[in-house]
């Protein structure tokens, strides 16, 4: 009999489903548009209902496609966004609307903290920063403006764990992903009473919910999620992956000898070690989804999002239908020049940065020479750039790894991939998967069914490298120099930035 493992992934602006065999070859795979209302005050917000029937959509696409007898079907896993908050009732209907990890309504909220000395009393627990769109600043913000909201719900989720709730009717947490919310104590990994004293969430504990592995059979597919899905019902449901660890996964990234960058909405730049690192200058540590391993994070939403604002903005016609091909526009744009003919520094900022809060985008050096393709090779160079700064904090913690692993939109141009060495002066290797959320959360399903031990050994088996690129030392000067200038750009206009925000 033929056997398949089912992958979800439920990032900030897509859902996406993919079938793979046991040896990670993608069968089919399936995606829809799962875009967030933005509204004034910085509400990012889903309709939670409409989230998983946007699921439900796409495993009945992805088995269509496939031609798969769902009972071939060993298993199922989700993989999704961090932080968040995705709130249920005692009856398991959303009892607020789902909100997305870019959302900033609770910004005054972390303010006060980090002014009141938390962030500082709790880091050496939770090694992580604070945060607006964290669970614990959503929920204190509720109860500060609505705890009406607070009294209705009995849950409090992550992304992908609300997804599983409604294939399984069961509640759990997964743990690479409830430990990245700033509520657990890494050494003991469990959520703690101390932090929450802090936040003031204490009494709220109970809406955090019970713990479980990646690996761990959460559950099985219902009869009602079954007829939604086409899954068959019984179908085996495992953990899940936090989508920060699902990606650096099936990108085979599972020791300390290798560095993983994602460069998609978000650049994610990651090292796993046995030891855990936790500092001020250090955005996130969270636990790995191998036992006794941890996985240290610098990231910002500084990344292929800043393409994509670019292409929409002004690579569409009237009726905002995209030219044909645009991508390979965009890289032909590129590649008509050198790192030496173009003078424009882009600050990929548009939706904010770690290094100030108030930092915007900005192209720095234009004049009449320049063209629109120096403009796309700017931005190609500033999210390079950006990425090279969060590199640079991570490797103050770790030993310089042999190699990075890309993947993220970025990873679909061998120019742009080539681009991250030269800048980097570090072999790039890009693994050969189109969706490494759903590949992540596949190999879950993998362990899980037990065909394989554990996830070192899914990832050896499942995962296999598509191309690499070797750093061309003849560039490495330019793009030093080049990034000395987009350093400086960064510390010279920290002033003008904290102006620029009483115009808003």
């Amino acid at each position: 009999m033929a056997r398949y493992y089912l992958g979800l992934d439920n990032g900030g602006s897509k859902v996406k489903a993919s079938l793979y065999t046991p040896d990670g070859r993608e069968v089919a795979v399936a995606g829809v548009s799962a875009v967030p209302v933005i509204r004034r005050g910085g509400f990012v917000e889903r309709n939670s209902d409409r989230l998983w029937e946007l699921n439900a959509q796409v495993i009945r696409e992805v088995i269509a496609k496939s031609g798969v007898d769902p009972h071939d079907i060993a298993g199922v896993a989700v993989s999704g966004h961090g932080n968040g908050a995705y709130m249920i009732g005692e009856d398991g209907r959303p009892s607020a609307p789902g909100i997305v990890s870019t959302d900033t309504r609770a910004a005054d909220v972390v303010r006060r903290w980090v002014k009141d000395g938390v962030h500082t009393r709790i880091l050496p627990k939770t090694m992580q920063m604070l945060y607006a769109g964290q669970p614990v600043a959503i929920l204190a913000w509720y109860l500060e403006h609505q705890p009406e909201v607070i009294k209705r719900t009995r849950w409090v989720l992550q992304c992908k764990d609300y997804i599983r709730y409604r294939l399984t009717g069961e509640v759990y947490g997964e743990i690479t992903d409830m430990s990245a919310i700033s509520a657990m104590d890494l050494q003991t990994k469990e959520y703690d009473d101390k932090i929450l004293s802090e936040f003031g969430l204490k009494a709220y504990k109970y809406l955090f919910p019970p713990l479980k592995m990646s690996t761990d059979i959460c559950g099985r597919v219902t009869r009602e999620a079954a007829q939604q899905t086409g899954l068959v019902e019984g179908t085996l449901v495992s953990g899940g992956l936090f989508d920060c660890v699902s990606c650096c996964l099936a990108a085979g990234v599972t020791d300390e000898g290798t560095l993983s960058v994602i460069a998609g909405t978000w650049s994610i730049n990651s090292f796993v070690s046995r030891v855990p690192v936790w500092s001020e200058d250090l955005f996130l540590t969270s636990l790995f989804c191998r036992e006794g391993y941890y996985l240290t994070t610098e990231g910002s939403m500084t990344s292929a999002g800043n393409l994509e604002w670019f292409i929409n903005s002004f690579l569409t016609d009237d009726e905002g239908r995209r030219r044909d091909n645009v991508y390979e526009y965009c890289n032909s744009l590129v590649g008509s020049l050198k790192p030496q003919d173009v003078g424009i520094i882009f600050l990929p900022f548009l939706y904010g940065t770690n290094v100030n809060p108030d930092a915007k985008a900005c192209f720095m050096g234009i004049d009449g020479s320049q063209s629109k393709a120096h403009m796309v090779r700017s931005m190609y160079e500033g999210v390079v750039f950006s990425t090279k700064m969060h590199i640079e904090r991570l490797l103050r913690f770790t030993d310089v790894p042999q190699k990075a692993r890309s993947s993220g939109g970025a990873a679909e141009s061998p120019l742009w991939v080539q681009m991250f060495a030269d800048v980097l002066q570090m072999p790039i290797e890009v693994a050969d998967a189109r969706e490494m959320g759903t590949l992540g959360a596949a190999m879950t399903v993998a362990v899980a069914a037990g065909d394989v031990p554990d996830l070192v050994a899914a990832a050896e088996r499942m995962t296999r490298v598509r191309y690499r690129c070797e750093p061309d030392a003849a560039n490495a000067d330019i793009y030093q120099r080049k990034y000395g200038i987009y350093k400086d750009l960064i510390k010279a206009l920290d002033p003008v930035w904290a102006e620029w925000r009483t115009l808003q």
